[in-house]
């Protein structure tokens, strides 16, 4: 976690007038959820500390999101996260990315 606050540390003092978002990890078959919750409970601590957003995409991605080989999103899928990314970085101009789902 060392190196990954120190990477978005560096991005905000070279961009400080950016508005910048850490995403989190976004779950996968092949790895447990305990494991994904931890780091992103890790990845939301950076962002609080350094005053980011952080996004847990898995609360916004659903089952049916991907595809069949269970670790790509499909077309849904990279919609949805496309018009999650654009809410919360404020691009969202065409209505909430909630009523577009």
């Amino acid at each position: 976690m060392g190196e990954v606050y120190a990477l978005v540390s560096t991005a905000k003092k070279k961009l400080p007038n950016c508005r910048l978002v850490l995403s989190g990890v976004l779950r996968r078959r092949d790895v447990s959820w305990r494991r994904i919750g931890a780091l992103n409970d890790k990845f939301d601590w950076v962002a609080n500390a350094l005053r980011l957003i952080f996004v847990d995409l898995n609360s916004w991605i659903e089952d049916g999101d991907f595809a069949r080989d269970g670790l790509h999103l499909n077309g849904r899928g990279k919609r949805r996260l496309g018009q999650l990314y654009a809410r919360v970085s404020g691009l969202d101009v065409g209505g909430s990315a909630e009523s577009n789902m």
